[in-house]
């Protein structure tokens, strides 16, 4: 089974990048591959419980997000310093690791591909 992680560290409303890195994330846990998210950066901001994406006419990340389990996507990190840099509450519906940069790293080199970042 093919590792690989996905690195969304952009806004979840700002551009589509963060949509499409999770989309391509559930289609790759449909295909048998062993689906890892990290969000690291201004990423952490999707992990929000709650999004207005209605009212700017998209879908809500959140949401999304709360069905990764039905797609077996259980491995969820946050990066520590980016967590600790934003005054926020991660959604307490997620299960949710938060690592640190070196174990980011590790992280980075099981995989056999990660996707969406600039390593």
């Amino acid at each position: 089974m093919k590792k690989l992680l996905f690195v969304i560290s952009n806004p979840p409303y700002a551009n589509k990048r963060g949509t499409e890195l999770l989309d391509a994330a559930l289609v790759a846990a449909a295909f048998d591959c062993d689906v890892s998210l990290l969000f690291r950066g201004d990423g952490v901001w999707s992990l929000l419980p709650e999004h207005a994406a209605k009212d700017i006419g998209q879908r809500s990340f959140a949401k999304m997000m709360l069905g990764l389990a039905d797609y077996d996507i259980d491995k969820l990190f946050v990066c520590r310093d980016s967590l600790n840099n934003r005054p926020m509450q991660l959604n307490p519906e997620l299960a949710i690791e938060t690592i640190s940069i070196a174990h980011q790293q590790q992280l980075m080199a099981d995989q056999a591909a990660v996707i969406g970042a600039a390593i």
